[in-house]
């Protein structure tokens, strides 16, 4: 078997630099080796990059998994594989998929397999049920801090900072409350008062560039402003849990203008070109096919005499000429998939396998042996920061001072991580998952508009894995296990039930559901 490996370290938020890419290098080359592994390239990414179109290390990596040359891919956690959930699954489901690649996170226990997205799921939803029933004491403790105007944590607004007033008699404890930052409050205004007279948001960020005006140390882009104006917490006033709060935050902005800008941002949201510019989402990109090729079906559209605007999924050969596949209605399409999952869960002998599912990996994820693993990583991590106090005390040069200093911060940092995966596998074993609990989930789940674009984007994103439509049948195969499973699906697994009946696939049922996409 090939037990041949790549690392890919990335940044993921503000303030990190270089070295941590070299931290997670380290980590990720350390669980190789504990693994029986051997790392055959590294694919570090080392600029602040967005979408995954936008990161070249990890284009050159996607591109050189055809080779076959590597079987994993190791990240330091699996928030640094992709940008977002979405993009996350797209990626692991196509490698593991096409290549058998497998990603596996250096500091998280257990690889997310069959019914980990349907527990991913569940988790958001009891998440939510969870704190309503209870976090009153913590949600008390928020409360009264707002009733009494104090700083409740969290990313501060642009425009304010925080005042520290000691508390008397007790010493190292100050209340925290937001006072307004004079600098940064008038960059604010300029900013509500530019828009208000018409100004675009990419003139005014030009303006305030050319100023030598500053965000976080970086040139102001028009993107920066979008959440600023419309924050209501600028004219002083804000909800927070249904609470009316007026003695937080002060005013920045007038109420009046902060209206008008509303007004504003609401008309430029649909002026001439707005809709034809926006960007749709197709809820089906990286996993549909062609039924008659095997080629993935991309992103299609046209404009009718009328104007009116359609969007279609069309095969990435017939737009060469080299497919005689017909295009397919996005939205008949999209609509159709999630009322293939939403049948699979009406019948109880399908959703039997999901809980079995779900349970089995819940008991694997939260075993107490994943979390004595990250135990024995946090005793080893404050052994080695006790040692480096050590050598720091006794270091006679600036230059290495700052070296232990520099790799202080990495193991912080790393401190940081495996104490919070620690703490969310805790909470995890404290939900202690039932498969009534599950049951309860399915039947709320079911209730959804499938007609909603969100509700259809949540089925797709988590239960979907791929799917292959010909010009009269569709196949649809779940993020599902159950009886024999099916390690790679492929285009020529699919054939026979193409050339068949209209179906749907769990990755292991026979045919199972009749319907035509109209």
């Amino acid at each position: 078997m090939n037990n041949n490996c790549v690392i890919y370290p990335r940044f993921s938020s503000y303030g990190q630099n270089e070295q941590s890419i070299e931290a997670q290098i380290r980590i990720c080359k350390e669980f190789a080796e504990n693994k029986g592994l051997k790392v055959v390239n590294i694919y570090p990414e080392k600029a602040k990059t967005g979408t995954n179109d936008n990161r070249p290390a990890f284009q050159r990596m996607i591109a050189d998994a055809q080779s076959g040359a590597f079987q994993y891919i190791i990240v330091y956690m699996f928030d640094r594989f992709a940008r977002n959930r979405r993009d996350s699954i797209m990626y692991k489901e196509m490698l593991k998929q096409k290549y058998g690649i497998k990603v596996l996170s250096a500091l998280e226990p257990i690889a997310e397999d069959e019914g980990g997205e349907f527990y991913e799921m569940f988790l958001e939803w009891n998440a939510e049920k969870y704190s309503k029933r209870l976090s009153k004491r913590v949600r008390d403790g928020l409360d009264t801090n707002v009733a009494n105007g104090l700083y409740c944590g969290g990313a501060l607004l642009f425009g304010y900072k925080i005042n520290l007033e000691p508390l008397s008699g007790k010493p190292g404890k100050s209340k925290k409350t937001i006072v307004i930052d004079e600098e940064n409050s008038k960059i604010v205004r300029y900013i509500f008062e530019a828009y208000d007279k018409g100004v675009s948001k990419k003139e005014i960020a030009e303006e305030l560039n050319r100023q030598g005006c500053r965000v976080k140390g970086k040139p102001f882009t028009n993107k920066v402003f979008d959440n600023w104006l419309l924050n209501e917490k600028y004219t002083g006033e804000f909800t927070f849990g249904g609470r009316h709060c007026n003695n937080m935050f002060p005013q920045i902005i007038e109420k009046d203008l902060f209206q008008r800008v509303q007004k504003k941002l609401a008309k430029n949201k649909y002026v001439a070109g707005g809709m034809a510019t926006a960007k749709i989402p197709y809820l089906l990109t990286g996993k549909l096919f062609c039924g008659h090729c095997g080629t993935d079906m991309v992103s299609d559209g046209g404009t009718s005499r009328s104007g009116a605007k359609h969007y279609y999924y069309a095969c990435k050969k017939k737009k060469k000429g080299e497919c005689l596949k017909k295009r397919e209605n996005k939205d008949a399409l999209e609509l159709y998939v999630t009322s293939c999952v939403i049948d699979f869960l009406n019948n109880k002998q399908n959703v039997d396998i999901v809980v079995t599912d779900v349970l089995n990996y819940y008991e694997k994820r939260t075993d107490k042996s994943n979390l004595k693993s990250i135990q024995i990583k946090i005793d080893k991590i404050k052994k080695d920061v006790d040692d480096l106090a050590d050598a720091f005390v006794k270091a006679k040069s600036k230059l290495l001072q700052d070296t232990i200093e520099k790799k202080m911060i990495e193991y912080e940092a790393l401190l940081n991580d495996l104490s919070s995966q620690q703490a969310k596998l805790e909470l995890e074993r404290g939900y202690r998952i039932t498969k009534k609990d599950l049951i309860e989930f399915i039947t709320e789940l079911l209730k959804g508009n499938k007609n909603d674009k969100d509700y259809q984007r949540k089925i797709i994103d988590h239960l979907v894995s791929q799917v292959y439509i010909s010009d009269n049948e569709t196949v649809v195969y779940f993020n599902i296990k159950g009886g024999k499973i099916i390690n790679s699906i492929s285009f020529e697994n699919t054939k026979s039930a193409l050339n068949g009946t209209n179906c749907v696939l769990s990755q292991s049922t026979t045919p199972c559901h009749e319907k035509t996409v109209s």
